[in-house]
């Protein structure tokens, strides 16, 4: 098997084992050699059935778009995602090789030994999901070494994509603009229990498990008799409690005590395995919904407003949400914008800590409505950020994207083989 680096002639036997007639352009279109029949299945399985375009003879650079066989992000009968060849044919447009290729912990040393040769980046598709064969701790050190110890520019590099969809991201960038200042972040039993009763006698609180989707171990926290808001510096652990979970808007009663035990169910396995809880004020302008901003790069492309039906607070589908989509430059999100994307983008990444890093190809921001935030006191709208996501953003149904994806991800990739060689230059 190889992923063919070096473009060299395709053999006898690959054509055969893609059914091709040997004087035909099999090389111009899939640009790989030397595969065995099993190899290939390995790493492409059948590109023919897949819809993907020829090769151009003489590429200007090469991306492979990593996928995992399985999970509830595909179509049934295929195995790639749908946006994952769209996104391959616009690179190839544009002159880029592009080739799909499947992640599995069988193809690892296969796929380290070959894309590691004059390949120049990556693209990851793989959506957060169990699979068969897939470790995801293997497949990060997989993109990592790709990265850091073999120069291929990471879209993106899995420290981006832990840090940036991290709960306590949110925590990190309080200082933006748009970022809450009442937030915090707990990695331990001890801090936790020390420090929410006394957040929660001050006001409604959120708070958010660091794994889950879809509003799961999202819980809205109020006090059952409101008369006692603000009444003592800490809560008894008797305090009871009303809690919302965001995932269906379902309501279950705790006394505080009962609920410190039942969320340190998320601190398990330790900060090191991801464990945390996030603890932020409630706003309850949630119920006029949620804002999703679908970024390319540093360019919103889409705005998504998610209302939750009446009555409830979760803006997820499940929950009977309904969404409206809305052009990056309707006035209607002016104000937003403008705090977003032309005040607080550029210190995004310092405040995560991955300034060197640039901004992931696809990701998403999604900002809640709440009050005026001191010193920018004016009397309107003000916009919070409530999530942070650059982990496999899909574009299923946004796929007239795919060529401003592909336009980026060359940038990324260009910017990347400039720096390598004004670092291997500087060694000279």
């Amino acid at each position: 098997m190889a992923l063919n680096i070096t473009a060299s002639l395709i053999s006898d036997s690959l054509w055969g084992s893609f059914g091709l007639n040997p004087n035909g352009n099999c090389q111009a279109i899939y640009g790989i050699s030397g595969c065995t029949a099993e190899e290939r299945d390995l790493l492409f399985g059948n590109l023919t059935a897949y819809g993907l375009r020829m090769q151009p003879a003489e590429p200007k650079g090469r991306i492979i778009v990593f996928g995992a066989r399985g999970g509830d992000d595909k179509s049934p009968g295929f195995d790639h995602r749908k946006d994952t060849i769209p996104i391959c044919n616009s690179l190839i447009e544009l002159g880029w090789w592009a080739m799909p290729v499947f992640y599995s912990d069988s193809a690892y040393d296969l796929i380290v030994k070959y894309a590691s040769q004059g390949v120049d980046g990556y693209i990851s598709r793989v959506n957060p999901d169990v699979y068969d064969d897939f470790t995801i701790s293997k497949y990060e050190n997989l993109l990592g070494t790709l990265a850091d110890t073999y120069g291929l520019a990471g879209m993106a590099h899995p420290q981006l994509i832990s840090k940036f969809g991290s709960k306590d991201a949110l925590a990190k960038i309080a200082p933006l603009r748009t970022g809450l200042p009442d937030t915090f972040a707990y990695y331990d039993r001890e801090t936790w229990r020390e420090k929410f009763p006394t957040t929660i006698s001050q006001g409604p609180r959120v708070v958010k498990q660091n794994r889950g989707s879809q509003g799961e171990g999202i819980w809205i926290v109020k006090l059952k008799d409101p008369s006692l808001w603000r009444k003592n510096h800490s809560l008894d652990l008797g305090t009871e409690l009303e809690l919302t979970e965001a995932v269906d808007n379902h309501v279950e009663y705790m006394q505080l005590g009962e609920f410190l035990t039942f969320a340190e169910r998320y601190l398990e396995g330790g900060v090191e395995n991801g464990a945390q809880l996030i603890d932020q004020a409630f706003m309850p302008r949630i119920s006029e919904g949620e804002v999703r901003v679908l970024f390319i790069g540093a360019k919103p492309v889409e705005i998504l407003h998610k209302k939750p039906k009446e009555g409830g607070v979760s803006a997820t589908l499940k929950s009977g949400a309904t969404y409206t989509r809305y052009e990056p430059d309707d006035p209607t999100f002016a104000r937003l914008m403008h705090s977003f994307v032309n005040r607080d983008l550029k210190n995004l990444l310092p405040l995560l800590g991955m300034h060197n890093h640039p901004l992931p190809l696809l990701w998403t921001a999604d900002f809640i409505l709440g009050g005026p935030r001191p010193p920018w006191v004016d009397g309107k709208d003000y916009y919070f950020i409530g999530e942070l996501n650059c982990a496999c953003v899909g574009i299923t149904t946004q796929l007239h994207l795919t060529s401003l994806v592909a336009v980026e991800a060359i940038r990324i990739s260009e910017e990347n083989r400039r720096m390598k060689h004004s670092c291997n230059a500087s060694r000279i």
